[in-house]
């Protein structure tokens, strides 16, 4: 019975999440490396966006982290950024964490000390990432890490997104 009521609470969750062809959840958060700098998704428009919500005690956000990595860089950042929302209790593990995967800051990274995008977003679990296209339309979502594979896909879709 237990089972039973957590796969329809699931299940509610998941259809009452945003999916592919609703608007982005509207947001304004802190950048991780540097507090006083905010940051909109309004700021975002005319890229297509990767938004990937995530904390560093994630075992499967450590693992797409560095994938994300090689990914931004064979994009051009003025078409398609990755955003990285970090939700841990302590802005500093997220800094951390990424300073050993990205030395170089390839990736944005935002704060999120509230956890109110994950809310917004209705995230049953970390990570949780969203395809944005150039209008601020969800293109696709992904819940749980992405493996060489996913990433493959996923940059044929957002060379799609950009026309190539």
């Amino acid at each position: 019975m237990k089972l039973l009521i957590s796969l329809l609470v699931t299940a509610l969750v998941l259809f009452a999440a945003p999916r592919a062809g609703d608007n982005e959840v509207p947001f304004s958060l802190p950048n991780l490396y540097n507090p006083s700098v905010q940051t909109s998704n309004s700021d975002l428009r005319g890229r297509v966006v990767l938004l990937n919500l995530w904390a560093s005690w994630c075992t499967g956000c450590q693992e797409e982290m560095p994938l994300f990595v090689k990914l931004q860089k064979h994009f051009d950042e003025k078409s398609f950024k990755i955003v990285l929302v970090n939700i841990d209790t302590d802005a500093q593990n997220g800094r951390d964490f990424l300073h050993s995967v990205d030395p170089e800051r390839s990736l944005y990274a935002l704060y999120d000390h509230n956890k109110a995008l994950p809310a917004a977003y209705k995230c049953p679990g970390m990570p949780s990432s969203f395809l944005i296209d150039q209008n601020g339309k969800i293109v696709d979502v992904f819940i749980g890490s992405l493996d060489e594979d996913a990433i493959a896909s996923l940059s044929k879709e957002i060379n799609s997104l950009l026309g190539k």
